[in-house]
């Protein structure tokens, strides 16, 4: 299973701007091998600090319980499917 952990925030433009094209990603994944978790950092400190969030949109892809990529910013949904596949 690899989960993606999509840390943003509700004040966050980069975020809003970003917010349609994950949702329409999720539909077109397995559920079985892949999840996005949603994460407001204002709500999950305690993840925030545990990952070392800097910045939102902040993506934190995790297999076998263990981080294993990441990234801030935007990217283009390619690229981000890109990652997905690279790590299931």
């Amino acid at each position: 299973m690899l989960e993606i952990l999509y840390m943003s925030a509700p004040w966050c433009g980069p975020c809003k701007a970003l917010r349609p094209a994950i949702d329409k990603l999720k539909p077109t994944l397995d559920n079985t091998k892949v999840v996005i978790s949603d994460i407001n950092i204002d709500e999950n400190p305690e993840l925030v600090s545990q990952y070392g969030v800097q910045a939102v949109p902040t993506f934190i892809f995790i297999k076998d319980s263990k981080p294993v990529d990441s990234f801030s910013g935007i990217k283009p949904i390619k690229e981000i499917q890109n990652i997905i596949e690279k790590w299931m």
